[in-house]
């Protein structure tokens, strides 16, 4: 990489203070670029020699005296200090990430706060204020997914370039097309799993724009691509099976009752886990309802508990921690157990628990006359749109 650093110093002789002397600055110029600082120096004018951008006691020794000179010693000293600084950060910057610019090299001199330039490091950044937010206004869901897309990225880093980070200045749309290239191939992933890396690989560009780190969006134009959505759902005789068939084992007990439990709601996973007694409502025509606020959309969700899930409650009941109606897996293991589960049932069809809520759209309600609007208020859609695509299901007879 060849660039023209050049570094001066010199004196801001229009800022004279009280004492007579002048504020020393210095001046970086990389490429064209110039970036000013305030060394935190100063010195008598007198005293400056602005060809060699150093203090100077020439032509004046008889009138210096053994104070004055040690001063003026210490001033060069540490002009040197900070010239020597900044060609470090120079080689640094050069040699690690094959980019720099004045900006940073003044804020790696100045020792100030400085704006993460490269990918990485801005990742970092919001992944730490994330963090903070989780349980408040952010799930721990989505904060692991920045994890995981920021170890994928790394990954794919050095992999691809042999780099540690990369500076933002110097992404372009082939490092996203690489990027996704890395994902589907070497790591084997499906556009449905590789997508929301790219998402968040995005959403960190347009961070940069926002904090001026960018001039442009290197990813301007780019598109995920679409994967058609199946919704699965079971028919009638499926979840006939599914709800009389004797389990060998507790566990696999228990996960069919919290699916059978979200297909009679439209719960999710997340929002099952979340359950207390505070959400269970008793109208005063004496029937139970589930008042929630969906963790993922914050909508609220209205939903009458038919016979079956009232019996899971007070089959459970107790067995949940810090107040929580149930003991709610993680989505691995209740997705192993619903596998199981599937081949006991001799179901023929790939269960998971995501399964349970388009069951509840199509099995439950859409067969039975619901309205799509209470559908999409009983799911917590943010959009009656999302719940139209499970409109066109066919009308299923148990």
């Amino acid at each position: 990489m060849r660039s023209t650093f050049k570094l001066l110093f010199y004196i801001n002789r229009q800022k004279v203070k009280k004492n007579g002397k002048c504020p020393v600055m210095g001046r970086i110029t990389l490429d064209g670029k110039v970036s000013q600082y305030s060394t935190g120096l100063e010195v008598e004018p007198a005293y400056w020699d602005a060809d060699t951008g150093r203090a100077s006691t020439d032509g004046r020794k008889e009138s210096l005296d053994y104070e004055k000179k040690k001063e003026l010693l210490r001033l060069n000293d540490a002009l040197s200090a900070l010239e020597a600084k900044a060609h470090a950060a120079y080689k640094e910057n050069v040699d690690s990430y094959g980019f720099v610019s004045a900006e940073i090299i003044k804020n790696a001199v100045t020792g100030k706060s400085q704006v993460k330039e490269t990918l990485l490091a801005l990742m970092d950044e919001h992944n730490e204020e994330y963090a903070k937010r989780v349980g408040i206004d952010r799930t721990r869901h989505s904060y692991v997914r920045y994890l995981t897309t920021r170890k994928h990225i790394h990954n794919f880093m050095k992999y691809k370039y042999n780099m540690e980070d990369m500076p933002l200045r110097s992404l372009t749309m082939r490092f996203m097309t690489d990027f996704t290239f890395y994902l589907s191939t070497v790591l084997r992933l499906k556009v449905s799993a590789y997508n929301d890396y790219l998402i968040l690989l995005h959403k960190m560009t347009r961070l940069a724009l926002k904090k001026h780190i960018l001039k442009r969006d290197p990813f301007a134009g780019h598109k995920i691509e679409k994967v058609p959505v199946n919704h699965r759902y079971l028919t009638g005789e499926q979840f006939e099976k599914l709800l009389n068939a004797k389990l060998p084992t507790y566990r696999l007990c228990h996960t069919r009752d919290l699916f059978v439990f979200s297909t009679f709601t439209g719960i999710g996973r997340a929002d099952l886990a979340n359950l207390t007694e505070d959400n269970i409502i008793t109208k005063e025509d004496g029937s139970k309802w589930i008042h929630i606020a969906r963790q993922k959309t914050k909508a609220e969700c209205h939903i009458k508990l038919l016979d079956i899930p009232l019996r899971i409650i007070e089959k459970y009941r107790g067995e949940g921690k810090d107040g929580k109606l149930f003991y709610v897996p993680i989505t691995g293991n209740l997705n192993r157990s619903l596998k199981m589960i599937a081949e006991q049932c001799g179901l023929e069809c790939h269960l998971t628990y995501y399964q349970s809520r388009h069951s509840f759209a199509t099995l439950i309600c859409l067969n039975n006359g619901v309205p799509i609007e209470s559908i999409s208020k009983m799911m917590g859609h943010s959009s009656i749109r999302t719940t139209q695509i499970y409109a066109g299901a066919p009308r299923l007879v148990a």
